[in-house]
């Protein structure tokens, strides 16, 4: 193990241990209600108010909600699905694995978030919805998106995996679009004990739908009136994210510490690009992510020193083997350059709640150390 390690959930949970305890005799020895408990309805409702959005849906993971968010929209398999073409995986299976068209635009240079100039130019007549990826806990002008959304007559999805509890312009993100969808993998701002994820939406009828489809397709037992999935968040995930819910925007506000003083300590290295956000945006830090010159060499550098590191993403949506056949590879490097750059030069430094100033210092310290050293060679 590291001595600094990427990530460390275990000082997360250790103030709320005896809590989260509690919580599992209660529901594991007590009620034995394990799917759709009274849990899971509280957690529901608490995640709704906390969103800014009147409906929540829990289900499976993250992967699952972004399917379930582009099945209830009920599209036709010729409309046309716009997203980033650095974000995860996950969010283009949402649109694939439901057999609708897939376009990626590139990202700006400076904030990684979407180039919201190349998604204009790329909406056609078959574009109806956009599925925004708010990357690393930050995103892209909101205002200048809802613009283009209600110019072009769009749907907009809002990918908030990474961004649970950040603002743009005072208003949470998961707020904007008709529908938002939530990862609570562990390692999230907001996580659970294992694999979780929720969909949020102010519309009724959506909301009915989407209960629908995470149950098989029914919401009255045996009466299956579409067709669905298995995908429920279970009463024990949604009781320990409800608990956890409490700590989140004290959580966020410590990451935002940290990235102030990474900000602080490398401002001055020449040799990196520290993240920008973009103005009006309060953003989580869900990872903090510079652009470094001989990047895999840095990397290894502080593997090597004890830090632990990681990189988002180390190979682009469009070179995905799984994607193979489905771009026309001639034009990968002209059409997305700036996300083919990120793939070659960015890294994810450590970034938690309780990572310690003293970590914080160490890690910038060995970054200047090399630098200096390979300016050297």
């Amino acid at each position: 193990m590291s001595d600094i390690p990427f990530l460390d959930l275990q000082r997360e949970i250790i103030p709320i241990k005896e809590d989260i305890q509690n919580v599992m005799n209660t529901i594991v020895f007590k009620n034995t209600n394990f799917i759709l408990g009274k849990e899971l309805n509280q957690f529901e409702n608490n995640f709704a108010r906390y969103t800014n959005n009147k409906y929540c849906i829990g289900v499976a993971n993250g992967t699952d909600a972004l399917e379930i968010a582009v099945q209830s929209l009920d599209l036709d398999d010729n409309d046309e699905i716009i997203t980033q073409a650095n974000t995860y995986v996950a969010t283009c299976f949402g649109i694939t694995n439901n057999n609708k068209k897939l376009k990626l635009v590139d990202i700006d240079a400076d904030t990684y978030q979407m180039d919201l100039n190349e998604l204009e130019r790329n909406i056609t007549s078959n574009t109806k919805v956009i599925i925004i990826v708010h990357l690393t806990g930050s995103c892209c002008d909101m205002d200048k998106l809802m613009e283009i959304v209600e110019k072009h007559n769009l749907i907009l999805i809002e990918d908030c995996a990474q961004s649970h509890g950040a603002y743009f312009n005072d208003k949470r993100l998961g707020s904007y679009g008709l529908i938002s969808t939530f990862s609570f993998y562990p390692g999230k701002n907001l996580g659970a004990f294992g694999d979780g994820g929720a969909i949020c939406t102010s519309n009724l009828a959506l909301c009915s739908r989407i209960q629908k489809i995470r149950n098989n397709g029914s919401i009255e037992k045996y009466k299956h009136d579409i067709m669905g999935r298995n995908s429920r968040l279970d009463t024990l995930q949604a009781a320990i994210l409800d608990l956890k819910l409490n700590r989140l925007d004290n959580n966020n506000s410590k990451r935002r510490h940290n990235a102030e003083l990474y900000c602080q300590l490398l401002q001055n290295v020449s040799n990196i690009q520290l993240p920008k956000i973009e103005d009006k945006c309060l953003p989580v830090y869900h990872l903090f992510i510079i652009r470094a010159e001989n990047r895999d060499k840095l990397k290894q550098y502080l593997i090597d020193n004890g830090i632990g590191v990681g990189i988002h993403y180390p190979i682009s949506i469009t070179k995905l083997q799984c994607y193979h056949n489905y771009f026309d590879e001639k034009y990968f490097e002209d059409k997305y350059p700036h996300s083919q750059q990120n793939s070659n030069t960015i890294i994810s430094l450590p970034m938690f709640p309780d990572l310690t100033e003293e970590e914080i210092t160490k890690i910038c310290k060995t970054i200047k150390q090399f630098y200096m050293l390979d300016a050297c060679f």
